[in-house]
């Protein structure tokens, strides 16, 4: 790849950075992506996107300011990286590690020393990916949700 350019994402970008959420969290819906993209543009947090030679989006990190627990973290709000994706065509040319390096510019431009993230757990070589960029692992766990149902255990009547 002769040219790579990294820069923040813009209103123009939703299109092709919905197509690449999609590419990386393919059970989200449509809704559920608009919806996290517009979140991520209100807040104080930062999306940065690659582009290739033509100008076509390849990659993004999304970082949000987080306040609540961040495992780990000494500070709050804590940068947080939300998402991370490079297009398999473009793996292994730097394009991942040029995207971190943006986001951790723009972190420390801000005044911040720790930039957080996660990987789930089965993601092997997010975890890999993480480490060799110097991230240090904090704890792992698995996440627990229910579904409440109207008039079921637990319900006052």
């Amino acid at each position: 790849m002769a040219t790579l350019r990294i820069r923040q994402a813009r209103l123009e970008d939703n299109a092709a950075w919905v197509r690449l959420r999609r590419a990386l969290w393919p059970e989200c819906s449509e809704h559920k992506h608009r919806l996290e993209i517009s979140q991520v543009l209100d807040s104080d947090g930062v999306v940065f996107v690659a582009e290739n030679d033509d100008g076509k989006l390849i990659g993004f990190a999304e970082v949000s300011l987080r306040s609540d627990h961040v495992d780990g973290a000494s500070v709050s709000p804590a940068p947080y990286l939300e998402g991370w994706f490079v297009e398999a065509r473009y793996r292994k040319r730097g394009v991942g590690r040029a995207l971190i390096e943006a986001v951790e510019r723009w972190a420390m431009a801000r005044g911040f020393t720790e930039l957080a993230s996660d990987a789930e757990l089965r993601n092997s070589l997010s975890i890999r990916l993480h480490k060799r960029l110097g991230f240090s692992e904090m704890e792992r766990n698995v996440t627990f949700l229910k579904k409440l149902k109207p008039g079921g255990a637990g319900t006052r009547n």
